[in-house]
């Protein structure tokens, strides 16, 4: 456990305290010193070995409806590109033109192949390169050593994940049980009907703690009925993700909405359909499940205090779920919220750079969720 005079220390000495860290109990932890958000050492450390070397949920499949779909995501920083070959199989390349760095592509489409938007240079949707134009002259240039720089990538049912490490354990490992425990939301027959892009204004770890902790939620959300529910809620702390799941009221409206024909999922358990959990996987994935849909929340770093957030929801595929007025309903709470959230996250960031910020202690029974990621992480970069 850290003394005050370790974690003051840490401010100035942010290497000392990586050093020094050691997992500790909730009951006596506190949480991350300012310079775990404001230091560009900790930004390198993270892109290099958290979303250099985790899964990371970069898009949905409707993205990629047939072969020769593509398309492009900066992902903290790191410019990717992902396709169907000709076969339909997935693939996925740094978009880096291993000739000087220009672009295969930008934003999303539909091609038979990729050709560098600054020299030309041409590749099949494996990667390979096929052509390069006015390279006569040019002694021992052999086409297979400069194929696109490959990435693993792999699904959990339609949602898709790619990893920068080419020695990267499966996707599978890292869910664990994630998988088998929504396995009867059945992901891939819901239809995405809605996607908003929101710029938080702050370190992204400040957006997933936010996300993982119901703490704030009486003073940032007042007009939510969650906080009403906070003495039966329960928590799953698992290695790589962290879920709470909050009981519906019986007089609240997601009650009465998820009890319509057409509306709710379909073959949910009664715990399923009589509540909300919110699982945040790490790194950059906060999913949102409730019996009448899906809301899949991408996280992506882009500088020190930018983080970009991506939401999309997900009904059941039948009319009445898809109607105007039954998506407004669903989407307009979580919208209000998530602008709620980046106000405060906005005070938090210019805050947490005081001279005068030391880390609080962590509450044993509300914020088990930034303790759990918060270990994570350092496990991740120590």
């Amino acid at each position: 456990m850290f003394t005050q005079e370790q974690i003051k220390l840490s401010f100035t000495d942010i290497h000392s305290y990586l050093d020094c860290w050691q997992p500790q109990p909730i009951e006596t932890a506190s949480s991350f010193p300012a310079q775990m958000y404001t230091s560009e050492y900790i930004y390198q450390l993270e892109q290099e070995r958290v979303f250099g070397k985790r899964w990371l949920y970069v898009g949905h499949i409707s993205q990629l409806p047939e072969p020769g779909s593509y398309f492009t995501i900066e992902m903290a920083q790191q410019p990717l590109l992902i396709t169907r070959n000709l076969a339909g199989e997935l693939r996925g390349f740094f978009n880096v033109c291993p000739h000087r760095a220009g672009p295969i592509a930008l934003d999303s489409g539909q091609c038979h192949r990729f050709t560098c938007l600054y020299h030309a240079w041409t590749f099949d949707l494996n990667g390979d390169l096929k052509a390069v134009p006015h390279m006569g002259g040019a002694e021992n240039l052999n086409l297979p050593d400069y194929g696109l720089k490959p990435i693993q990538v792999d699904t959990w049912g339609p949602f898709i994940f790619v990893n920068l490490d080419p020695a990267a354990e499966p996707l599978a490992k890292q869910l664990g049980g994630l998988v088998a425990q929504f396995e009867r939301f059945n992901f891939s027959n819901l239809v995405k009907v809605k996607r908003i892009d929101y710029e938080v204004k702050s370190n992204w770890k400040l957006y997933v703690e936010n996300s993982s902790e119901s703490y704030h939620v009486s003073m940032v959300h007042p007009t939510l009925d969650l906080f009403k529910t906070l003495d039966r809620f329960e928590s799953d702390a698992q290695q790589h993700y962290y879920s709470e799941y909050f009981p519906f009221l019986d007089s609240s409206d997601e009650v009465q909405h998820g009890l319509t024909p057409g509306l709710f999922i379909e073959g949910l358990n009664p715990l399923e359909m009589g509540g909300t959990s919110v699982t945040v996987v790490y790194p950059n994935l906060i999913l949102v499940t409730s019996p009448y849909f899906v809301l899949a929340r991408m996280v992506n770093p882009q500088g020190l205090s930018k983080t970009h957030a991506q939401f999309e929801w997900f009904v059941p595929n039948t009319e009445l779920a898809q109607t105007e007025a039954n998506i407004a309903a669903v989407v307009r709470i979580y919208d209000e919220v998530v602008r709620e959230d980046l106000v405060m996250l906005d005070h938090v960031q210019q805050r947490v750079r005081s001279l005068n910020y030391t880390p609080g202690r962590l509450s044993p029974t509300l914020e088990v969720g930034v303790h759990r990621f918060q270990h994570a992480l350092m496990e991740y970069i120590c």
